[in-house]
C-alpha cells in the first residue's frame, strides 16, 4: 500500500485552506472539498476506493483526515456541515507556505491541544465524520502497527539482552508449557497452561495465558518492540512469526531487527506519560499509545498518518438544538461538556427529580453516540464492591467435567468499557455511574482512585497483577442525590478527582425548566407555581423537589396533579421528616400550598 507523506498531508490541508480563504462565513463541507480537489488533484492511489470499503472513495476521506490537526490547532472550524477558517488559520496559511512546514505546525498545534484540551469548535456530526475517516484509514492498513514492551534484563537472574541483540530476536519463557502450535486460540493456550501448571493459582495461570496469547496471536511482523535495561531503552521491529526452541532461558522467540542496540536512548528522553508506561513487572505489555515516541527515538520510520490514527477523542460541543430539546441554557451545557473533557470525570449532583440521570443519558445519546462512541450505565449501592465494578474472582463449574468448582477472573463494567475504549481510541466512551455516593467509593475504586487523577500513569492491579491505565477516551459521569448524602460529606479524595456540577430546583439552570416544559405542552402554569411554593416551604436546597415529578402530561388531566402529589411527592416528604411529628399534608399538601400562595404566588424566574 502507498505511504502517505507528511508533505502530502500538508498539500491537502493547504488546498482546503485556499478554497476557504475568500469565504469568511465558510463553505459547505462538500463544496469546500470539491474546490480543494480542483486545486490539489488526487493521485491514482488517492482517487481509488478503500479496498476494505468498496464504494468509499479515499480522497474525500483523506481531506477530512488531513484536516483533523487543523481543527485541534484552532485554525479550522467544522460545524453543522460548514467549514470556516479562523483568524489564526488564515495567519497559518500565510506564514507556512511550504506544505512540510504547514503540516508540522498543525501537528504542533494539535499536540498543544492534547496537553491543554483547548475547546475546538466541532459538533457531533462533524466529529463522527472525521472519526469515520480515521476508521477507514486504519482499516485499510489491515491492522494498525502496535508497540510492545518485552522484558529480558532479568531472566532467572540473567540478562538475555546481549543474546537478543547479537542474534536478532526477543523471547519469553514459560518452559513448563509445551510448544504452542500456530493458530492455537487463547482458549487452547489456557488449556495447555492449566495442564502444564496444575499447581499454579488461577490468577497465575491467567497471567501466563495472557502473555502467551499476546506473544503468539496478537503480536505481528512490523510491530515495534522495546526493552529496558535502565536507564537505556532499546527499540526494534518484529520481522517474523514465533519460534519454539526449548532453550532454558529463551524458549519462545520472535525475530527482531534491533534498530538502536548500539546507541540506546534514555528513559528520561521520553515524555513523562511514555516513560511511565515502562513501569510495572509484566513480561509483555502494550505500548501502542506511545508508538510515535518510541519509533522516533528508536530511529524507526513510520507512515505520516500513523500519529493521526491515534488522535485523542473528545466529547463534542453541544449545540442550540440539544439545548432546546433539554430545556437548558446552551452556555451551561457547553460548560458541562468542557468540564468533562478537561477532567474526564464529573458528578451531576442535586436533590430528587432534577433530571441528573436523564441529562447524563441524553448527553451521551446526542454527543457520544453521534461521534461514534458508546456509553453504558451502572448503579452503585451499599453492597457494591471493586469485584463488581472492575474485576474479581467468580466461582464457575470446572470445565473439565469433574463437577468441581474453579475460580475465574471476571471483568466488571469498568474493565469491559476500558477494553472497548482502548481498542477504539479515536472516539469517546462514557460510563455513567448512577447514585455514585451510595457505595463505599474507596472500596469500589481501590487502586483505580489513583488513575482517576493520573490518567497518564499505570498501576498494578490487585487481582490480575498486571499494569493497567485508564484510556484517555474513557469518561465517567456520576450522579449524586443530595437528599441521601450532602456533597460536603463526600471525602476530599473524590472531590479532587471529579468536577461537580449542581442541579438544584431553585437555582439555574433547573429553576425555569418546568415552566418551559408546561409552555411547550400548552399546559396551565399552576404546577410550576406550586412547586416553587413547596420548595420555599421546605427551605432546604439539598432536599428541594425537582421538576421531573411534574413533567408528565398527567398534570393536565382532571385529578392528575392531585394524584402525583399524593402518591409521589408527599411520601417523599413523609420519609424525609419521619419521626419529627409533623403533619405533612397540612404543611405541604396542595390545599395548604394554594392557601399559602393566596393567588399571589412567586412566578418562575424564566417565565
Amino acid at each position: 500500500m502507498a505511504e502517505v507523506t507528511r508533505r502530502r498531508l500538508g498539500e491537502i490541508q493547504r488546498a482546503i485552506f485556499a478554497a476557504l480563504l475568500d469565504h469568511p462565513d465558510g463553505l459547505d463541507a462538500k463544496e469546500a472539498c470539491a474546490r480543494a480537489e480542483a486545486l490539489c488533484p488526487p493521485t491514482a492511489f488517492e482517487n481509488a476506493d478503500y479496498p476494505s470499503s468498496p464504494g468509499a472513495r479515499r480522497y474525500p476521506k483523506m481531506q477530512r483526515f488531513a484536516t483533523i490537526s487543523s481543527v485541534k490547532a484552532g485554525w479550522l472550524v467544522k460545524h453543522k456541515g460548514v467549514w470556516r477558517l479562523t483568524d489564526s488559520g488564515r495567519g497559518a496559511y500565510a506564514t507556512y507556505t511550504d506544505p512540510d512546514a504547514f503540516e508540522a505546525a498543525s501537528r504542533v498545534g494539535y499536540k498543544k491541544w492534547q496537553q491543554n484540551h483547548v475547546p475546538a469548535t466541532y459538533d457531533a456530526a462533524e466529529e463522527a465524520a472525521d472519526a469515520e475517516a480515521v476508521r477507514l484509514e486504519a482499516a485499510d492498513r489491515t491492522r494498525q502497527r502496535r508497540a510492545w514492551l518485552i522484558r529480558g534484563a532479568n531472566v532467572d537472574g540473567v540478562s538475555v539482552l546481549p543474546q537478543w541483540f547479537a542474534e536478532g530476536f526477543c523471547s519469553i519463557g514459560w518452559r513448563d508449557v509445551p510448544e504452542i502450535p500456530p493458530g492455537t486460540t487463547r482458549a487452547g493456550i489456557a488449556a495447555l497452561v492449566k495442564e502444564s501448571t496444575p499447581d499454579d493459582s488461577p490468577v497465575s495461570r491467567g497471567l501466563a495465558t495472557g502473555v502467551l496469547d499476546r506473544f503468539h496471536n496478537v503480536m505481528r511482523p512490523g510491530d515495534l518492540v522495546a526493552t529496558l535495561a535502565r536507564p537505556n531503552v532499546y527499540v526494534g521491529e518484529i520481522t517474523g512469526d514465533p519460534l519454539y526452541t526449548g532453550d532454558p532461558l529463551t524458549p519462545r522467540r520472535r525475530p527482531v531487527r534491533w534498530r538502536n542496540a548500539a546507541n540506546p536512548f534514555l528513559v528520561s528522553d521520553l515524555p513523562p506519560d511514555a516513560a511511565d508506561s515502562l513501569r510495572g513487572q509484566m513480561t509483555l505489555s502494550d505500548l501502542t499509545d506511545h508508538f510515535a515516541e518510541f519509533a522516533r527515538l528508536g530511529g524507526v520510520e513510520v507512515d505520516a498518518t500513523s500519529e493521526l490514527l491515534r488522535i485523542d477523542a473528545v466529547v463534542p460541543t453541544p449545540d442550540e438544538e440539544l439545548a432546546e430539546q433539554l430545556l437548558l441554557p446552551l452556555d451551561w451545557l457547553t460548560e458541562t461538556v468542557e468540564l468533562l473533557n478537561e477532567k474526564r470525570q464529573i458528578v451531576l449532583y442535586g436533590p430528587p427529580g432534577t433530571g441528573k440521570t436523564y441529562l447524563a443519558q441524553q448527553l451521551c445519546k446526542a454527543l457520544v453516540e453521534a461521534a461514534g462512541g458508546e456509553y453504558d450505565l451502572v448503579q452503585f449501592h451499599p453492597s457494591y464492591a471493586y469485584e463488581d465494578f472492575f474485576e474479581g474472582l467468580r466461582p464457575r463449574l470446572d470445565p473439565d467435567g469433574s463437577g468441581g468448582v474453579a475460580f475465574e477472573l471476571v471483568p466488571g463494567p469498568l474493565r469491559r468499557m476500558a477494553a472497548r475504549a482502548a481498542a477504539n481510541p479515536t472516539v469517546p466512551f462514557v460510563l455513567i455511574i448512577d447514585e455514585i455516593n451510595r457505595a463505599n467509593l474507596a472500596k469500589v475504586f481501590g487502586e483505580l482512585y489513583f488513575l482517576l487523577e493520573y490518567r497518564n500513569t499505570s498501576v498494578s492491579l490487585q487481582y490480575s497483577d498486571e499494569s493497567f491505565a485508564l484510556p484517555k477516551n474513557l469518561y465517567l459521569i456520576g450522579t449524586m442525590n443530595t437528599a441521601d448524602r450532602s456533597i460536603a460529606l463526600v471525602d476530599a479524595a473524590m472531590r479532587r478527582r471529579f468536577y461537580f456540577q449542581g442541579l438544584f430546583p431553585t437555582e439555574a439552570p433547573v429553576d425555569g425548566v418546568l415552566t418551559k416544559w408546561l409552555t411547550r405542552h400548552r399546559l396551565p402554569p399552576e404546577p410550576a407555581a406550586l412547586l416553587n411554593a413547596l420548595n420555599d416551604a421546605i427551605g432546604d436546597p439539598d432536599f428541594a423537589v425537582g421538576p421531573s415529578y411534574l413533567m408528565t402530561p398527567r398534570v393536565g388531566l382532571p385529578g392528575g396533579l392531585e394524584r402525583i402529589w399524593r402518591t409521589g411527592i408527599l411520601p417523599l416528604l413523609a420519609e424525609h421528616y419521619f419521626g419529627e411529628g409533623r403533619d405533612i399534608d397540612a404543611e405541604f399538601g396542595l390545599d395548604a400550598l394554594r392557601e399559602r400562595m393566596g393567588g399571589a404566588h412567586r412566578t418562575d424566574p424564566s417565565a
